[in-house]
């Protein structure tokens, strides 16, 4: 069996052309829709987030509280601020806009709250991104009666509106705003406890994050709007911590769709039903990764696309070999090489995100896996018989002006 053969050269870029194809040119097909959609948030990856964590990564974190705020009015959050600032917590974040004055009251009763803080983050919202220079146009913040006593981080999360779905895997550390660096939320109140692991978090330089998910809410200290309104309950342990409030439901045991997100960690990984977290719980896991430099890394584009190259280049040399050898069981024979290479690639895939943190992107290498049976038999029947005539009329041509 050759190891450098033209033959499998061609058959190998020929499977990169068809694939490309297939990727350029749209194709709506009706019955494979149901499909489609239910697949169309999926990833591979999301198996190991929401069935096989490691007992290490879905352990709780006790340096966050998340405290609900429901839907209180101004005056009811102001009494929850004053309560928990009492404890001296390392920092609140509150995940709410208050866009407008309302009643001249309860505004000033939460200025009053507010201005108690010694380490206070509120939400803004960078927007208007500018395609040419990537930057946002300016950022959207609470009223500055507020605003004043806080520094901002912006909330936004990266999802994929054009699918329909909103589910959360990657999210940006910083954003660019009139050539002003501007922190997300998460990293705004992770660099108030722990300024530098959010240094070293800045300085691995990516533009977009995996979330590493801990877990949903279970994994957090969470507190009900009851809990924190009620003074006979005990929350002196809110000393030291990072203290997250926002919306999660009507009460903890009312759940809302409003503010919620799909993450990797929903039980159903294909054809999701309701969105699974609230977007204070995802703050709450990014934080969560920074401090504890629980990163995930991904594969460079160029190591995915060399991989699939010599996965599709080894294809065709087995292939090769197996219809010179074996022809009469060469199409069971390839379907089996097939499905064990999808097997390996898939398990190699899960076992280097749950145990080393590593999110390989195998997604071309099994595209073209897929495909190279079928493309190879296409190139032998069709293509290479094509080759071998213009290289032949070549040669001859050759031949023919040496002769004169």
């Amino acid at each position: 069996m050759k190891i450098l053969d033209k033959d499998n050269l061609y058959a190998t870029l020929l499977v990169f052309a068809v694939v490309g194809m297939i990727v350029l040119i749209p194709i709506n097909v009706s019955f494979i829709s149901p499909f489609a959609q239910a697949f169309a948030d999926f990833e591979i990856s999301d198996l190991v987030f929401s069935r096989l964590r490691n007992a290490e990564a879905s352990t709780s974190d006790t340096n966050i509280v998340i405290v609900n705020i429901g839907h209180l009015s101004r005056k009811d959050i102001a009494r929850q601020v004053e309560r928990i600032a009492r404890e001296q917590p390392a920092a609140i974040g509150i995940d709410a806009f208050f866009r407008q004055p309302k009643s001249p009251d309860s505004d000033s009763a939460l200025a009053e709250a507010l201005s108690q803080v010694k380490n206070l983050v509120l939400v803004s919202k960078v927007i208007r991104k500018n395609a040419s220079s990537q930057q946002f146009d300016s950022v959207e913040t609470s009223h500055p009666m507020f605003n004043r006593f806080a520094r901002n981080g912006f909330a936004n999360v990266i999802v994929d509106s054009t699918a329909g779905f909103r589910t959360v895997r990657t999210f940006s550390p910083s954003e660019k705003v009139n050539d002003t660096t501007r922190l997300s939320f998460s990293l705004a109140l992770a660099q108030l406890l722990n300024p530098k692991a959010v240094e070293n978090f800045l300085a691995r330089g990516n533009q977009t994050e995996i979330v590493n998910y801990r877990g949903n809410y279970s994994r957090f200290y969470v507190l009900d709007i009851a809990d924190v309104l009620d003074t006979t309950v005990d929350i002196h342990f809110l000393r030291g911590k990072i203290v997250l409030m926002g919306f999660m439901g009507f009460t903890l045991n009312d759940a809302s769709l409003e503010d919620t997100f799909f993450t990797p960690i929903n039980s159903r990984s294909a054809g999701k039903s309701l969105p699974d977290m609230y977007g204070i719980v995802i703050h709450a896991n990014i934080i969560s990764m920074i401090l504890h430099e629980a990163y995930i890394n991904s594969m460079p584009d160029a190591l995915s696309i060399l991989i699939a190259a010599l996965v599709c280049y080894a294809n065709m040399m087995l292939f090769h070999y197996l219809i010179e050898h074996y022809e009469r069981l060469y199409q069971p024979l390839s379907i089996v090489v097939q499905l064990t290479e999808w097997v390996i690639l898939v398990w190699f895939l899960v076992f280097c995100l749950d145990k080393w943190s590593y999110k390989a992107d195998f997604t071309l290498a099994l595209t073209v896996c897929a495909f190279s049976a079928g493309v190879f038999e296409i190139y032998s029947a069709s293509v290479k018989p094509i080759i071998q005539t213009l290289q032949e009329r070549y040669v001859r041509r050759l031949n023919a002006a040496a002769d004169k």
